[in-house]
C-alpha cells in the first residue's frame, strides 16, 4: 500500500472519553461547565477525538446526501483533513465538501487561513483533485473578526489572497515556495471563493448534540424527563409479546384461557395486575425515549435492560409455584437490583424497574410459566 492510498479511509471511530460518567453526572468534577466553555478548553487531542465524534455521529449520520465520510489529515493530505462526498465512487465527476479541523492556541486568523486557502487553489489548479463544492474552517475557538469579514465578502477574500500571496501563501503550500505566476493568477481570479465558510463554535456544539456521543462530552445532569404517558386504551402490537406471556401465567392462575383484557372482567385482582403491568411497561419506555432523545443514543437504554436481564437472572430461572408467582419474584428482585454506575441510572424510578421486567418478556427474554 503506498503512502497516498494509506491517506484515504474513513473515518476513525473515536476513542471513548476518560471518566465518562464522571462528566455525564457532574459527580466530584464541581459546577457544570457550560459547553462552549468547555469546547473553548479543549487540548488538541481533545479536539481530535471531539472532531471525530462530530464527523462520524453528524456528517456521516446526520447530514442528508452524504454518501462517504473520510478522513485525509496528516503529511501529505494536500490541504485536506475531513472530506464529505456526496456521491457515491461510481459517479463523476463527484461533489465534495472539505473540512478544514484545526486546534489553535488562539482564534484561527488571517494569515493561517490564508495559507490553508491557498493550498486548495494550488491542488486544483494543478489537478491533484477537484474543487469542493463547499471549504469548512472547523476550530475550538472560532476565527478572528478580520477573517470572518473577509470569508463573508468572497471578492474581498480574493483581492486579499493576491495581495498577501507572497507574505502568508507561497511558503505554506509546500516545501519549495510557490510563485504567484500569471497562470495561478489567472486560476485565482476565476476561482469561486463563495465556497469558503466558517464553523461556528455554537454551530459545530449544536451538531455534535445531534449525536450519541453528546452527552458523554458535555453531561446534562438537569435532564427533564417528561411524565410517562397513560398506555393506550388498546393494545399496541409492541406489547403483544409481553401481553402474551402474562395471560399465559394469569390463565394459568384463574385456571381458565384468557387472552385480552375484557376475558379479565370475572377476575378483578388479575385485571388490575394486567392494567399495572401496561402502566410501568410504558414507564420504561418512557426511559427509553429519554435515552433516544435526550441521550441522543437508544443503545444507553438496552445496556441497562441487559444489566437488569443479567441481574435478574437467577430469579427469574429459579422454581416457582406458578408463573404469577415467578414474575412476582422478578419484580421483588428488580426493585432492590444494585445498578452499575450507568447513564440512566439517576432516572430510573421504581416503575420502570417493574417495567423493566415486562421489557424482558416483550424481547423473549423470560418467561412466566414452565
Amino acid at each position: 500500500m503506498t503512502s497516498k492510498q494509506t491517506l484515504l479511509q474513513d473515518v476513525d471511530p473515536p476513542t471513548v472519553w476518560p471518566n465518562a460518567n464522571a462528566r455525564l453526572l457532574g459527580l466530584g468534577v464541581g459546577l457544570p461547565v457550560k459547553p462552549l466553555d468547555r469546547l473553548a478548553q479543549f487540548s488538541a487531542a481533545e479536539f481530535e477525538r471531539f472532531t471525530l465524534e462530530w464527523a462520524t455521529g453528524y456528517l456521516n449520520e446526520q447530514v442528508p446526501g452524504v454518501s462517504q465520510v473520510q478522513q485525509r489529515g496528516g503529511a501529505g493530505d494536500k490541504g485536506r483533513d475531513v472530506i464529505v462526498w456526496l456521491d457515491p465512487p461510481a459517479e463523476g465527476p463527484r461533489r465534495w465538501s472539505l473540512y478544514q479541523c484545526k486546534h489553535y492556541k488562539v482564534r484561527l486568523g488571517w494569515g493561517s487561513a490564508a495559507g490553508e486557502i491557498a493550498k486548495v487553489l494550488f491542488y486544483t489548479k494543478r489537478g491533484d483533485y477537484r474543487a469542493p463544492i463547499e471549504y469548512w474552517f472547523v476550530t475550538h475557538l472560532g476565527v478572528t473578526s478580520d477573517l470572518q469579514d473577509k470569508i463573508d465578502d468572497p471578492v474581498v477574500l480574493k483581492a486579499c489572497i493576491i495581495a498577501d500571496w507572497d507574505k502568508h501563501c507561497r511558503g505554506a503550500i509546500m516545501k519549495d515556495p510557490v510563485q504567484l505566476d500569471q497562470s495561478l493568477r489567472n486560476y485565482i481570479d476565476s476561482f469561486d471563493f463563495s465556497i469558503f465558510r466558517v464553523k461556528q463554535p455554537l454551530e459545530l456544539l449544536n451538531e455534535h448534540a445531534q449525536t450519541r456521543y453528546h452527552l458523554t462530552v458535555f453531561g446534562a445532569p438537569l435532564i427533564d424527563r417528561v411524565v410517562p404517558k397513560a398506555p393506550p386504551s388498546s393494545v399496541a402490537p409492541t406489547e403483544t409479546a409481553y401481553i402474551s406471556r402474562l395471560m399465559e401465567a394469569i390463565s394459568e392462575t384463574v385456571g381458565e384461557t384468557v387472552v385480552d383484557e375484557p376475558g379479565l372482567d370475572p377476575y378483578p385482582k388479575q385485571a388490575a395486575l394486567f392494567r399495572r403491568s401496561r402502566l410501568t411497561f410504558y414507564c420504561a419506555e418512557n426511559l427509553r425515549e429519554l435515552a433516544r432523545d435526550s441521550m441522543a443514543n437508544i443503545a444507553f437504554f438496552d445496556t441497562l435492560l441487559k444489566e437488569f436481564e443479567d441481574g435478574l437472572y437467577h430469579t427469574y430461572n429459579a422454581p416457582a409455584a406458578n408463573g404469577l408467582a415467578r414474575l412476582s419474584a422478578t419484580v421483588q428482585a428488580a426493585q432492590s437490583l444494585q445498578l452499575t454506575d450507568h447513564m440512566l441510572k439517576p432516572h430510573v424510578l421504581a416503575n420502570d424497574r417493574e417495567g423493566m421486567c415486562h421489557q424482558l418478556a416483550n424481547d423473549d427474554v423470560v418467561g412466566w410459566v414452565g
